[in-house]
């Protein structure tokens, strides 16, 4: 591959092959630096896991989570819509549930949280994702937004790759 350095550094006496050379390992250490980035947790890692922690640890929280588990069955966005209507107390522990998900998702997928620690501690959600899947997705069309919790259903794919590679430590 032909690499033309710029011309800058035409008159600067550097070389093409050191110039390419010097790309290459640059090219390299970002890599690598990304690479360490996503999955070597560090402490800022450890931190940030223990701060969402803390920030779902509410009683609102564990009143959605109880909801979540014990009184959500609708399969359906029609379903879920007549029960809950905007603003209802159903539809609001909905919203909590699944916004913590979509910040975990925003958080690893940028890297300021480490995807092994976050599944290590919660697992790859797939349980909770296919239970809410049918209600995004109904709207995401109901409200034209595609992007609706789309971080949420990165995260599970991201916890889905994660556990293949992870087996069980005990």
């Amino acid at each position: 591959m032909q690499v033309s350095k710029p011309a800058s550094l035409r008159a600067s006496g550097v070389g093409e092959y050191s110039y390419a050379k010097s790309l290459f390992i640059i090219s390299f250490i970002m890599f690598e630096a990304r690479l360490l980035i996503m999955t070597k947790p560090r402490l800022q890692h450890v931190d940030m896991l223990l701060r969402l922690a803390e920030l779902y640890n509410t009683e609102y929280d564990f009143a959605a989570t109880e909801w979540f588990w014990g009184e959500f069955h609708e399969r359906t966005i029609e379903e879920f819509i007549s029960k809950y209507a905007a603003g209802s107390k159903g539809h609001q522990f909905f919203e909590r549930f699944t916004s913590k998900f979509e910040l975990a998702g925003i958080l690893v997928e940028n890297g300021f949280l480490s995807g092994d620690l976050y599944f290590d501690r919660y697992g790859p959600l797939q349980i909770e994702w296919e239970r809410c899947k049918p209600i995004v997705y109904g709207f995401r069309e109901k409200w034209n937004d595609p992007r609706f919790r789309e971080n949420f259903e990165i995260l599970v794919a991201k916890g889905q790759k994660w556990q293949k590679i992870h087996r069980p430590k005990v």
